[in-house]
C-alpha cells in the first residue's frame, strides 16, 4: 500500500514537475543568427546603392587525433600537409580574407604564420624633438636597405613560400598534452579562500577566479580527488567521479587553429579536397582530411573601403555597433535571432519531428539613406585634396537641402577604412618625418604617445617637448579621432557665420531693417572688456546690411542690443542651438549656448558674432537652411526610408521618412530678405567676392575665421585658426545650403584662402551635377 501510494504521489501528484525536469535535460535549443539588415545611400537616378555586407569568413582547424600515424607506408600527416599547403598558400599570398595580396604583403603573411624573419627590420628610430634625434639617421643606409628589401621582395618564390609553410605545418599538427584542465569559475570568495589556503600543488588559480587542475602535480591521485571532492561538496559544487578522475588525468588537445579569417574560395577548396579525397584513409580507416574543420562566422564588411566611412560607423569583430548608422540603428539593424528547440538524445540527438519548436531569426530591417552617392564621392575627393595643400588637421563638408531637411553629403578627411579599424590603434615611433608635430604647437590635437609603466599613455604638453622622451604616433597620424565625425559631434566656435542668425532675429523681430543705420566706432567697450571689429572698413555710420557685408562685430552688438538677451536667446533655442539636432547618426552632441538668466554682458555680446558659444555643422545647416527656405525650421535627417523585415524572405514596403517641420522661425519675408544679403555679402565684399563667386550664378554667402583657444587666450596665425564658409545654391531657388570647415590651415589663416576654395570647388561641381540654373 505505501509503495502503491508513493508512485501514485510521483506520478500524478507530482507528474508535471518531473515532467518539467525531464524535458529541460532532454531539450536543445540552438540558435539561429539573424542576418544584420544593410545600409544603402542613392545614385542620380535615385536608385538604392548598397555600402555593407555581411560576409562568412572561416577559421580552419584541426583535430590532430584524427591524423593517423601510417597508410600503406605512407605518413597520413605527410599526405595531408601535402594536399593542405597550396591552400595555406592562397590564403596567405592571393586573398587574404578579404583582400587581394600584394608580394610584400605575401612575404609579412608567411613571416607571421612560420614565425620566420624573411624581411630586414630597419632600426627604431625616434625624433625626441627640437633637432634631437637617434644617432642612426646619419649612420644607417637607408637606400641600401629599401634595395634589399625590395630584392627579398621580388626574390621571394612561390617555391619558397610553400616550403616554409610546410615545415610550419610539421610543427605545428602534433598531440599536444594539456599542462592543466579547466576545473571552472568561481565567485564565492569563501571557497577560493579556503582552496588557496589548502595550498594544493596540483590548483592553480589565473586571475583570482578561473581555477585548474595540473594533473603532473598531483602526488597522490586518490587523496587528491578526495580532498578536493570534500572542498567541492562543502561549498555546494558537484561534480561526477567520472569527471573528477578526468581532471586529474593529462588530456590532449583535440583542436588546434591552422589559421583565421579565410575567405569563402578557401573554405570551398577545402571542402573539394575533403570530396576528391575522401577514399584516401589511414590504418584506422580515418580519411585523409576528415581532422580538418572549418568554423564560420560572420563579419560586416563594407566593399566601399573609406568611402561614407564617417556615415557608416562600424561593426568590430564582436558585433559591437560604433558610430554612425551602424551605432544609432544598432538595434534595428541587428535583427533578433531564432531558436530551434526539441528533444534529444545523448546517442542520435535531436529526435521527434512532432517535438520540434521553431522561431524563425527576423532579419535586421535595412536603412535607406539621403545620401547622394555622386555628390558624397565628388566632395570626399575635393576636400582630400585640400587637406593636403593646406597642411590642415581636418576638412568637413556638409551638403544640405533647406527643403526638406536632407544631408545630401556629409564628408570628413582624414577618414578611416571601417575593414581596418584596429589600424587607428597601432603606434609607430615618432620618426624624423613627422618632427614638425613636437615642434610645432599648432599640431598639439594630434595624439602623441610616450612609454610609462609598461604602457602607452597620451604625453602632456611638457612631455611632447621633452628631448629625451621616446615618442610614438598612431601609424594613421589621428588615432581615433578619425572616427569621430566632425559635422556632429566636434562643437566650434562658429565665428562670423554666426552673424547671419543676429541679422535674422533683428529682422523678425522688427527691431531693425537691413538699411537703418547705425554708428560704428570700431569698438564696444563691456568693462572690463572691450569688443572691437576685424577690419576699418565697419567704422563710421553705415546699414546694418553693410555690417553683416563686411562682418562688422560691432554692428551685430548694435543688433542684440535692440533685441535684449531674453528674445536672442528664445530664438537660438528656436533654432536648435545648445541641443540635440537628432540626425540619425551615433555620437551627436549638443553644443553650448548660454542661459538668458546667468549669462554675462560681455558673453551676451560675443554671443551675437559667434563668439562664447559652441555649435556644429549639422546645427548650422539646419539653422541655415531655416532662414533661407522661408522660415521654417526642419528637422535635419540622413534616413529616407527604412524597410522593415518580417521574416527571413519576405519585406514590408519601404517606410519612408517625411519631414518634419518643427517651428516657424522668421517670417516669409524676413527669409526673403536674409537671401538678399547673403547675396550682398558675396556681391559686395572683394573678399568674398573674389575666392567663391561663380558668374551667372546667384549664391548667397556667409565667411568666417575663427581663432582657437589655447591655455586660455585665442590664438592669431597659420595653424591657430578654423575657417568656415557657408553658401546657399541659389538664392532664387535653394537647393543646396553648403558648408565648408577647415581645422587648423598651415598655409593661409583666413577662410578666403581655405573653405572658400573648397566651396567654389564644390559649388562648381553641383551646379554641374544637378543642372542648377
Amino acid at each position: 500500500m505505501i509503495i502503491i501510494v508513493r508512485l501514485f504521489y510521483f506520478q500524478v501528484i507530482q507528474h508535471t514537475m518531473y515532467d518539467t525536469k525531464l524535458n529541460a535535460q532532454h531539450t536543445r535549443s540552438t540558435s539561429v543568427k539573424a542576418n544584420r539588415g544593410n545600409i544603402y545611400a542613392m545614385d542620380k537616378s535615385g536608385q538604392p546603392v548598397k555600402l555593407t555586407e555581411n560576409l562568412s569568413l572561416y577559421d580552419v582547424a584541426l583535430d590532430p587525433t584524427l591524423v593517423g600515424n601510417t597508410t600503406g607506408g605512407v605518413s597520413l600527416k605527410g599526405r595531408l600537409i601535402e594536399l593542405l599547403t597550396p591552400i595555406v598558400y592562397k590564403h596567405l599570398c592571393i586573398i587574404n580574407g578579404m583582400d587581394q595580396v600584394s608580394p610584400e604583403k605575401c612575404v609579412q603573411n608567411v613571416e607571421n604564420f612560420t614565425n620566420t624573419e624573411l624581411l630586414l627590420k630597419p632600426p627604431q628610430l625616434f625624433y625626441y624633438g627640437s633637432g634631437v634625434k637617434s644617432p642612426e639617421y646619419d649612420t644607417f643606409d637607408f637606400s641600401g636597405f629599401d634595395e634589399k628589401r625590395i630584392q627579398i621582395i621580388s626574390g621571394f618564390t612561390e617555391t619558397k613560400a610553400m616550403e616554409l609553410i610546410t615545415q610550419r605545418l610539421t610543427e605545428k599538427i602534433q598531440i599536444w598534452i594539456k599542462e592543466r584542465n579547466y576545473l571552472g569559475f568561481f565567485t564565492d570568495t569563501a571557497f577560493l579562500e579556503e582552496l588557496m589556503k589548502q595550498q594544493f600543488p596540483f590548483i592553480q588559480v589565473i586571475s583570482e577566479h578561473y581555477v585548474y587542475v595540473i594533473p603532473t602535480k598531483s602526488t597522490s591521485t586518490l587523496r587528491d580527488k578526495a580532498q578536493l571532492q570534500v572542498l567541492l561538496t562543502k561549498y555546494g559544487y558537484s561534480l561526477s567521479p567520472q569527471e573528477l578522475t578526468k581532471l586529474f588525468q593529462q588530456q590532449t588537445y583535440k583542436y588546434i587553429k591552422l589559421f583565421s579569417a579565410a575567405n569563402p574560395q578557401i573554405a570551398q577548396d577545402i571542402k573539394n579536397l575533403k570530396d576528391t579525397y575522401y577514399k584516401e584513409k589511414s590504418a584506422e580507416n580515418v580519411p585523409v582530411l576528415h581532422g580538418i574543420i572549418l568554423e564560420p562566422y560572420s563579419i560586416r564588411y563594407y566593399p566601399r573601403g573609406e568611402f561614407m566611412s564617417n556615415i557608416l560607423g562600424y561593426l568590430d569583430k564582436n558585433g559591437n555597433a560604433y558610430y554612425g548608422i551602424e551605432q544609432y540603428f544598432d538595434d534595428m539593424l541587428k535583427g533578433v535571432d531564432g531558436k530551434i528547440k526539441g528533444r534529444t538524445s545523448s546517442f542520435i540527438g535531436t529526435v521527434g519531428a512532432n517535438d520540434f519548436e521553431v522561431i524563425d531569426a527576423k532579419d535586421g530591417d535595412d536603412v535607406y539613406l539621403t545620401i547622394d552617392i555622386g555628390i558624397q564621392k565628388e566632395v570626399e575627393t575635393i576636400a582630400q585634396q585640400y587637406l593636403e595643400q593646406f597642411k590642415a588637421d581636418a576638412i568637413s563638408v556638409m551638403v544640405y537641402d533647406p527643403n526638406n531637411g536632407q544631408v545630401k553629403a556629409s564628408v570628413n578627411v582624414p577618414t578611416f577604412n571601417p575593414n581596418n579599424y584596429n589600424d587607428a590603434y597601432i603606434l609607430k615611433p615618432l620618426g624624423q618625418e613627422n618632427a614638425h608635430i613636437v615642434d610645432d604647437l599648432t599640431y598639439i590635437d594630434v595624439p602623441v604617445y610616450i612609454m610609462s609603466g609598461g604602457t602607452y599613455k597620451l604625453a602632456t604638453i611638457t612631455e611632447r617637448q621633452d628631448i629625451t622622451l621616446q615618442k610614438y604616433l598612431p601609424t594613421n597620424t589621428y588615432g581615433a579621432q578619425v572616427f569621430v565625425d566632425k559635422n556632429i559631434s566636434t562643437p566650434f566656435e562658429p565665428g562670423s557665420i554666426f552673424k547671419a542668425f543676429t541679422m535674422a532675429i533683428g529682422l523678425d523681430t522688427d527691431e531693425i531693417r537691413l538699411y537703418d543705420y547705425y554708428q560704428d566706432d570700431g569698438q564696444v567697450k563691456v568693462w572690463p572688456y572691450t569688443i572691437k571689429n576685424a577690419t576699418s572698413i565697419c567704422m563710421g555710420n553705415h546699414t546694418f546690411l553693410h555690417g553683416l557685408i563686411h562682418s562688422c562685430n560691432v554692428g551685430m552688438v548694435r543688433v542684440v542690443q535692440r533685441i535684449g538677451k531674453e528674445i536672442f536667446y528664445n530664438y537660438l533655442t528656436k533654432l536648435w542651438f545648445g541641443k540635440l539636432t537628432w540626425i540619425e547618426l551615433g555620437e551627436e552632441k549638443a553644443g553650448f549656448i548660454d542661459n538668458e538668466t546667468t549669462v554675462s554682458a560681455a558673453r551676451f555680446l560675443n554671443n551675437a558674432f559667434g563668439q562664447g558659444l559652441q555649435v556644429t555643422q549639422i546645427q548650422l545647416a539646419a539653422a541655415y537652411g531655416a532662414i533661407v527656405n522661408g522660415g521654417r525650421y526642419i528637422k535635419p535627417t540622413i534616413v529616407n526610408g527604412t524597410e522593415k523585415k518580417t521574416s527571413n524572405t519576405t519585406a514590408t514596403e519601404l517606410i519612408e521618412n517625411t519631414p518634419q517641420i518643427l517651428n516657424q522661425l522668421v517670417r516669409p519675408e524676413v527669409s526673403e530678405e536674409m537671401k538678399t544679403a547673403l547675396l550682398q555679402v558675396l556681391e559686395q565684399n572683394a573678399e568674398v567676392g573674389d575666392n567663391a563667386r561663380i558668374p551667372n550664378y546667384l549664391i548667397g554667402a556667409k565667411s568666417g575665421t575663427s581663432q582657437i583657444a589655447f591655455r586660455g587666450k585665442y590664438q592669431r596665425g597659420n595653424g591657430r585658426t578654423q575657417g568656415t564658409f557657408v553658401g546657399v545654391m541659389t538664392v532664387d531657388n535653394p537647393k543646396y545650403v553648403v558648408l565648408v570647415r577647415t581645422s587648423r590651415p598651415r598655409t593661409n589663416q583666413w577662410w578666403g584662402w581655405t573653405s572658400g576654395k573648397v566651396f567654389k570647388d564644390v559649388a562648381k561641381f553641383l551646379i554641374g551635377y544637378s543642372l542648377i540654373e
